[in-house]
């Protein structure tokens, strides 16, 4: 019996020495010489724990089923402060959607009701393909055409082409079906406002053409200001003017070429601005 120990842990120590690319199981020398007493040292947790079972703040004793529930009340509650986490996020989101309105829309005797939704689909190789929204749970018996679809609470997606029970579709300003859009040079103090047309054009940008006189720079801000569009939605940030082009055709005159000011493609939230009845179109 001896001799039979004494030869076990012999070959144990050759072969926990040995390199770890001999033993086929595991990677890990110091495995093989764990594995023979981690049996024992399991059944020696078991008995301290039965000899001693834990005890609360107070001394008393706590029963496996107790942990057990312990265990479940703090999977529960952490699961809950993380659905706070977000819900609060998702309240500074709309506090951000609200924030970025202009002043007139507080003006309004009808504000407009803002709606979260989530995109569920577009073509993100394409700027100018039609957004697919999922229709909220709540506030969707207020959305209708032509609603005005916004990302981070001041920038213009554009509006909403379909409405029903299942999904949203929302066509951005640069698609072709938009049409063009009437914006305004974004500018500081009393300066007098300039005013554009953008056309979408097929290369999925805007474009407009201006009195070469003008002195429009590079990523100068266009925002909102159709009157074909609610009040309330004036002054969105709609494009950034890209650069600017000589015109051979017209020499008196610059074509200017802005591009969406959403990267339409990488939005995964947006929020729908819906004017309640009785506001004006």
């Amino acid at each position: 019996m001896g001799a039979g120990l004494v030869c076990v842990l012999a070959a144990t120590a050759a072969v926990s020495v040995a390199p770890a690319g001999w033993i086929r199981w595991t990677s890990d020398v110091a495995d093989v010489v764990r594995a023979p007493v981690m049996p024992v040292s399991r059944l020696g947790t078991s008995m301290a724990s039965w000899l001693r079972p834990p005890r609360d703040q107070s001394g008393r004793a706590v029963g496996e089923l107790e942990i057990e529930q312990l265990r479940q009340d703090r999977a529960r509650f952490e699961q809950l402060w993380h659905a706070q986490r977000v819900r609060a996020d998702g309240l500074g989101q709309r506090l951000r959607q609200l924030e970025g309105l202009s002043d007139a829309a507080y003006r309004s005797p009808h504000p407009p009701l803002v709606v979260d939704a989530e995109v569920t689909g577009r073509d993100a190789s394409d700027p100018r393909s039609p957004i697919e929204l999922r229709t909220p749970r709540e506030g969707a018996e207020r959305l209708a055409v032509g609603d005005v679809v916004v990302w981070d609470g001041s920038h213009l997606i554009g509006r909403l082409s379909h409405v029903s029970a299942m999904r949203l579709m929302a066509l951005p300003v640069t698609n072709p079906e938009s049409g063009p859009i009437e914006v305004a040079v974004a500018t500081e103090g009393d300066a007098p406002l300039v005013r554009l047309l953008l056309r979408p054009s097929d290369q999925g940008e805007l474009v407009a053409e201006v009195d070469r006189r003008l002195l429009i720079e590079p990523e100068t801000r266009l925002v909102l200001a159709d009157t074909g569009w609610p009040a309330w939605s004036h002054g969105l940030e709609v494009a950034i003017v890209d650069r600017i082009e000589a015109m051979d055709e017209a020499p008196l005159r610059h074509r200017i070429i802005a591009r969406s000011a959403v990267d339409t493609p990488a939005v995964s939230q947006v929020a729908v601005l819906s004017a309640l009845e009785g506001t004006e179109p």
